[in-house]
């Protein structure tokens, strides 16, 4: 079976730098794809998605720097769905991106300053 997802956006908004929680806190980059779908509502509305995305890994924090609202990425990878239950005991479903690889599709003016 495939699980592989390839996305084309633009990023909402700074990448957010962390480690994941557990014996082996290993670093992790999370941010926010916008996808327009390929279809629209009418012919200048086209609706978009917002895809939670996050890469695991020692070469995040080397491309979080690079990671700015508003750059065009292709990103590679597989869904990945996270169950827990929220603060109120409701059962809930987090879908994201397990991102593999990230291609700049833009020029950067500058990394953000880290």
């Amino acid at each position: 079976m495939f699980n592989t997802l390839t996305l084309v956006g633009r990023l909402t908004r700074d990448a957010e730098l962390g480690t994941v929680p557990g014996e082996r806190s290993a670093p992790r980059v999370r941010f926010t794809l916008a996808v327009d779908r390929e279809y629209g509502v009418g012919d200048d509305e086209m609706p978009t998605d917002f895809w939670p995305c996050e890469l695991v890994g020692e070469e995040g924090p080397r491309l979080a720097v690079f990671l700015t609202k508003g750059r065009l990425l292709l990103v590679h990878g597989s869904a990945q769905i996270d169950e827990r239950r929220d603060e109120g005991g409701a059962y809930r479903v987090f879908p994201h991106v397990r991102v593999r690889q990230v291609r700049f599709l833009d020029r950067a003016t500058s990394p953000r300053a880290g």
